[in-house]
């Protein structure tokens, strides 16, 4: 499966006058963060669609908490092996902000993966 190439927060990517086109582990990756950063309720097709890692900031940082909602997620995905843990480790930066670094197997090639960002 390919799809066009999408970071979250970014504008649609160019590849010499054309639309970039992604597959494999980086289509994988902009998905899982689409889906992370994306709050529930805000896609109005699949309204259960999303973790809502942004709502989590400013709160008191839940660690157990977030790592269980994002490890659930992450799950979800076509392209992530379920039969393989998943690994959440969330980072106190203080000021309300935090960083989030996950590892999980690729589906498709039995690979170690791993996806870090900002929560903020």
């Amino acid at each position: 499966m390919s799809s066009l190439s999408h970071w979250y927060g970014q504008d649609l990517s160019i590849d010499k006058d054309r639309l970039k086109i992604v597959s494999g582990a980086e289509e994988v990756q902009q998905r899982l963060l689409r889906r992370l950063l994306t709050n529930s309720g805000d896609c109005i097709w699949q309204p259960k669609y999303g973790a809502g890692v942004r709502k989590m900031v400013g709160q008191v940082l839940r660690p157990g908490m977030m790592q269980a909602s994002i490890r659930a997620e992450v799950l979800q995905d076509s392209g992530v092996d379920s039969s393989k843990p998943v690994e959440v480790i969330i980072t106190d930066r203080g000021g309300g902000g935090c960083d989030c670094q996950i590892s999980y197997f690729d589906n498709e090639n039995n690979e170690k993966k791993e996806i870090n960002f900002p929560i903020l």
